[in-house]
Order: C-alpha cells, then sequence, then structure tokens
C-alpha cells in the first residue's frame, strides 16, 4: 500500500498487538491519535511554529482538504486477536484455500515471455500496423491483468470473509460461554444473596431473642440492684447503730474482748505450729529411735565379745568405762535432737503469718435493759456536764467582760506610755546631743590620763555586765571580745524570750512588767543618788570657793583657740514602708513585700513595734551595764550598737 496507508496500518497492528484479551474492549483514546494524517498534523504545525498566514497558491479548499484524507476500507482494519489455537487453524485453512484456488495459465499471465500464435505473422507482413498492435496488445493485456487482479482480490476478500466468519463464529461461541458463566455467577450470586438472606433473618432472629433476653437480665439487675441498694441502706444504719454501741460499750469490756482475740490468736498460731511439726517431730522420733536401736545393737555385740574374752578386774573397769561413754553419747544425742526439734520449731514460728478470723467482737448490750441503763447514766452525766458547761460559760463571759475592761485600761495606758516614750526620746536625743557636744569639748581639753582613766572604767563595767552574765572569766579576754560574747549572749535571751513569748504569751508579758518596774526603781534610786553626789560635790565646791583666796587678775585675759565649726548630722529610718505592710496585712490578711515583690502571710515587724516589744529588755540590759538612764524604747539593732561602741 501507498505510506499514507502503511502508518495507519503500523498503527492498528500495534493497538491489535497490545489489545487486551476481550474482543469488544474499546481501546483508549490517546491510542486513535493515527487516525489524523501525520504529514497534516506536521504541516499544520510548520505552519503554526512560523507564525503566519499562508500564501494564497499555499491555500487550500474545504473540499480539497475533504479529498486529499485517506479512507480507510473495511479490509484495511486489522482483526481482533484470536486465540492461538484459533489462530494456528485459521493460518492453516487459509494457506490450503491459496494452494487450491492459485489462478492458471488461462488468466494468460505469461503473455510478455509467450507470443501468441498467428499473430506473429501479420507482423512481419504489416509492419505499419506495429503500433497499433501493440497499443491493442497492451490494451489485452491489461484487461487480463485487471480481471487476474479482481479475480485474485476476490479470492482473497472471499478467504477473509470466511476467517472472519470463522472468527465471529468462535466469538459467538466464547460470547455463548461467557453469557453461560454469566448467567451461572448470576444464579450463584442469587443463590449466595438468597441464602443471606435466610442467614440474616435467622440472625436477626437471634438478635432479638438476645436483646430480649438482655433487657429481662437488665431488668432483673436493675431488681437486684435496687435490692442491693436497700440492703447497703440497711448495712450502714446497722454499721451507724453498732459503732454507737461500741462508743456506748466500757471500756473494760472492750479491753477484756481484745484480750480474748488475741489468747484466740495465740491458739491458733500454736495448733498450726503443732500441725507443721508434727510430722517433723515423727521423722526426728524415727530418727532418734533407729539410731537408739543401732546403738543398742553395737553395746549388745561388744558386749559379746567380752564375754568370750578371759579377765577379771580389767574388764569390769572397760565395761564401766564403755557404759559412762555409751551414756555421754545418748544424753549428746538427745541434746543434738532437741536441738534440732527446737530450730524447726523457730523456723516454723517464723515462716508463720497472721490471718484475721474476722471474728468482731462480742456486743456488750444482751438485753435492752443494759441499753436503758447505760441511757440513763450518760443522761445523768449529761446534765451534770451541762450546768457545768453554763457555769463555765457564766465564768468565761465574766472573764470576757473583766478582760475587755483591762484591755481597754491596758490600751489606755498604753498610749500614754507611748506618749511618754514619745517625749523621753526626744529628751534622750537632746541629752545624747548635749553629752557629745559635752564628750568633745572634753575630748579636746582632757589629756591622755583622763581618757585612759575613762576606758578602765568602761572596760570595769563591761567586766560587770560579762560577770552578770554568767559568763567565764577564764583567759582575761579584752572588752571587745567581752562585748561580742556579750551581745551573743543577749541575742540568745532574747531569742529565748521570743520562744517563751509563742509559748506563753501572759507569763513573759506579767514578766517583763516586773522587770520594768524594777528597773524603774533601781533607775530611780540611780537618778536619787547621782543627784544627792551632785548636790554634794556642788556644796563642796562652793565652800572650797568661799575657803580660797581671792586672786585679782591683772593683764589681759587668755584666751583659747576656737575649735572648728562641724555640721550635725541626723540619721532618721524611714519606716513608713513597714507601716503600709502593716496596715495592708491587718485590712486584707496579706501583703506584697516591695523588697522581694513576693506575697507575705506573717504579720510584718514594724520599727516602732519592735521597739515596745523589747524596750523592756534592752532598757533592763543597759541599766545593767550602768550606762546612761533614758526610755524603754530602742531596737535590737540599737542596743547591740550601743554595746559594741
Amino acid at each position: 500500500g501507498t505510506p499514507q496507508t502503511a502508518a495507519p496500518a503500523r498503527a492498528m497492528a500495534r493497538i491489535g498487538d497490545a489489545a487486551p484479551a476481550n474482543p469488544f474492549s474499546m481501546p483508549p483514546e490517546m491510542e486513535c491519535f493515527w487516525l489524523t494524517r501525520p504529514d497534516q498534523q506536521s504541516e499544520n504545525e510548520r505552519s503554526r511554529s512560523q507564525g503566519r498566514d499562508p500564501r494564497v497558491w499555499e491555500k487550500s479548499t474545504a473540499a480539497s482538504r475533504y479529498n486529499s484524507i485517506s479512507r480507510l476500507r473495511d479490509e484495511e482494519l486489522p482483526m481482533a486477536p484470536l486465540h492461538p489455537a484459533l489462530q494456528y487453524e485459521l493460518n492453516a485453512s487459509k494457506g490450503k484455500a491459496m494452494e487450491e484456488e492459485r489462478p492458471d495459465a488461462t488468466f494468460l499471465t505469461t503473455i510478455a515471455t509467450k507470443p501468441a500464435v498467428g499473430l506473429a505473422e501479420p507482423l512481419r507482413s504489416k509492419e505499419t500496423d506495429i503500433r497499433t498492435y501493440v497499443q491493442k496488445k497492451r490494451e489485452v493485456f491489461l484487461a487480463h491483468m485487471s480481471c487476474d487482479v479482481k479475480k485474485a482480490e476476490i479470492v482473497r476478500l472471499e478467504e477473509k470473509a470466511k476467517m472472519k466468519e470463522e472468527a465471529l463464529s468462535k466469538s459467538q461461541q466464547m460470547l455463548d460461554q461467557d453469557t453461560k458463566k454469566f448467567e451461572e455467577f448470576l444464579q450463584d450470586r442469587l443463590e449466595r444473596a438468597t441464602k443471606a438472606n435466610k442467614d440474616a433473618e435467622a440472625l436477626t432472629k437471634r438478635k432479638q431473642d438476645k436483646l430480649q433476653k438482655i433487657r429481662q437480665i437488665k431488668s432483673r439487675v436493675e431488681g437486684v440492684q435496687s435490692e442491693i441498694g436497700k440492703f447497703r441502706e440497711v448495712r450502714e444504719e446497722c454499721a451507724r447503730y453498732k459503732h454507737f454501741l461500741i462508743k456506748l460499750t466500757p471500756s473494760e469490756w472492750k479491753e477484756q474482748q481484745r484480750e480474748l482475740k488475741l489468747a484466740r490468736k495465740a491458739q491458733r498460731r500454736e495448733r498450726w505450729i503443732a500441725a507443721q511439726m508434727a510430722p517433723i517431730l515423727k521423722s526426728v522420733a524415727a530418727e532418734e529411735e533407729q539410731l537408739e536401736r543401732k546403738a543398742a545393737e553395737e553395746a549388745a555385740e561388744a558386749a559379746e565379745t567380752r564375754s568370750k574374752k578371759r579377765g577379771g578386774k580389767a574388764k569390769r573397769k572397760e565395761e564401766e568405762e564403755e557404759a559412762v561413754l555409751r551414756e555421754k553419747e545418748r544424753q549428746a544425742r538427745k541434746r543434738r535432737f532437741q536441738r534440732r526439734k527446737e530450730e524447726e520449731e523457730r523456723r516454723i514460728a517464723a515462716s508463720y503469718e497472721e490471718v484475721s478470723s474476722e471474728e468482731e467482737f462480742e456486743l456488750h448490750f444482751k438485753e435492752p435493759a443494759q441499753l436503758m441503763d447505760t441511757f440513763t447514766e450518760l443522761e445523768e452525766k449529761n446534765l451534770f456536764l451541762i450546768q457545768s458547761s453554763q457555769e463555765t460559760e457564766q465564768t468565761l463571759d465574766e472573764l470576757q467582760h473583766s478582760f475587755d475592761r483591762t484591755q481597754k485600761e491596758m490600751f489606755a495606758k498604753v498610749q500614754q506610755l507611748k506618749n511618754n516614750i514619745k517625749h523621753l526620746e526626744q529628751s534622750i536625743a537632746q541629752e545624747k546631743q548635749r553629752g557629745d557636744e559635752l564628750r568633745k569639748g572634753y575630748a579636746e581639753k582632757a589629756g591622755t590620763q583622763v581618757q585612759d582613766k575613762k576606758l578602765g572604767d568602761l572596760a570595769q563595767k563591761v567586766q560587770e555586765v560579762y560577770v552578770r552574765c554568767g559568763l567565764s572569766a577564764d583567759g582575761s579576754p579584752d572588752p571587745l571580745q567581752m562585748l561580742a560574747l556579750i551581745e551573743s549572749k543577749i541575742e540568745e535571751l532574747i531569742q529565748g524570750l521570743d520562744e517563751a513569748y509563742t509559748e506563753d504569751s501572759e507569763l513573759v508579758m506579767r514578766l517583763e512588767w516586773i522587770k520594768e518596774r524594777e528597773r524603774r526603781e533601781r533607775l530611780k534610786e540611780f537618778r536619787r543618788k547621782e543627784q544627792t553626789e551632785k548636790q554634794e560635790e556642788r556644796l563642796k565646791n562652793s565652800w572650797l570657793r568661799s575657803q580660797a583666796p581671792v586672786f585679782k587678775k591683772t593683764g589681759k585675759k587668755m584666751m583659747f583657740r576656737s575649735p572648728p565649726t562641724w555640721m550635725e548630722r541626723k540619721e532618721v529610718e524611714d519606716t513608713s514602708e513597714d507601716e503600709a505592710h502593716a496596715y495592708e496585712h491587718k485590712v486584707f490578711g496579706v501583703y506584697i513585700d516591695r523588697r522581694t515583690q513576693m506575697p507575705q502571710t506573717e504579720p510584718p515587724v514594724v520599727e516602732d513595734m519592735r521597739r515596745s516589744a523589747s524596750a523592756p529588755r534592752l532598757a533592763a540590759a543597759a541599766s545593767s551595764q550602768g550606762g546612761s538612764p533614758g526610755s524603754p524604747g530602742g531596737s535590737l539593732r540599737r542596743s547591740q550598737n550601743g554595746l559594741a561602741g
């Protein structure tokens, strides 16, 4: 064929080779692109790639394009692939048909090689008609050739039709088989569906039966649960009554029942140990009996042997020694068996596990009269306790009123004392300032001898305080060491007072008040004595001045160098933040520490509160050291700084 028909044929052959076994399946769409002419497709792509319109002489009409399309004839379409066995039979029948229907010489297929009889003579005679002759012979040849080609084509088409009929018959057979199999498959599916429906109905029926049984069981379970709930309520009520009766039971009865239970436990333990020891004791007794029998046999053999021998005194002595030896062995054997029994008994006793018998104590109340007697007795006790509680409440109310009145009085006294403390602190500050000025002037005027004397007096006072604190004076420590030890002792005492305050605050406050009163009395006595000494010193000086001769001053008055001016600095501690913390804790019960930014539930310690709490103790410590009398206020830090100074 032509190249235009060869390409579709090759494509169809490829499709036929790649087609599936089913002859009635459609090929994919991508395998049908061979229907388009490849040369026309490439020409269209080439024209599109050039990006220009074709020239006038390059254009074609729709009719010309339609006529240029090659039509596929029926005989050019390939057949679907057949089964290998059918293909083999088809090829065999095709070869046989070609052999039988081969054309013979009547179709003038050898006219070009064999000249016809009677035709050469006219050619020789008439040379002028040679062209006409050749033309006619050519037409005859072409006619014969056309007939031969048509006959061959007819034979080929008949063979092809026969082959297609055979293929169609085979396909029909295969279709019949497929139809039969499909019908069998449908029948099988129908039978399975019927069976499945029957099974489903049976399962549904069984399910309904099961659901009915489940509903019955659920109803029974609900009934049982309701009964269990009722019994549980009854049990709880009985347990509550039992607990109530156990509470009413006398302690002597409980102790007696507890002893009985312990005795039962001991008996169970002894019975278990005896049951476990029985086979062991039996085996030990059998072994002991066997050893005794063996020892008796050996003794009998030895006695028989000695009886055969002759001897007198030596023989009796030997018999006595052997008897003593046998007795020792027997005693040792008994001890060994006894020790073994004891070890086994200890081992079994150690392996014993205590198991509770779940036996409850026997109730004390056997008759209703006992319970009524107990109720009567408890009622009398309750009446007595109610009367006592009423008296106690009355006493408590009186004490509460007395406490409130005392608290108000103490609050007023505390306010007055705080005001006094404030005035005393102001006077103390003024006196301290005046003392600092006097000390500075004295230091400028006095010499080393006076300073040494003053330091000696201070060291002596520090030593007195050191001894009064109960510290050891061994090693002759210097004043600084003594002051450090005194400071640690004071801290220890303050810590002990704080602990005692947490345990019994009333006792600590009462003792502090007593010590404060004693300190005030000592302070008054000290001031009175000091005032008396000053008065005597003043009188003595005035008497000496009156007795001294009068000296008339002459010349210019001596002037001392003026001291340099100095600025006094006063340190004021800011307690506003602590006071704010105390107010927040009083109102809300908690406050935020601005230093750590953490919530605190403990009440803050304000400087004034610390002063009021530790004032009596620090004042007593200051007075015991011989310091200047001042107010009872002052913080722990101030007292420690004063001692360290």
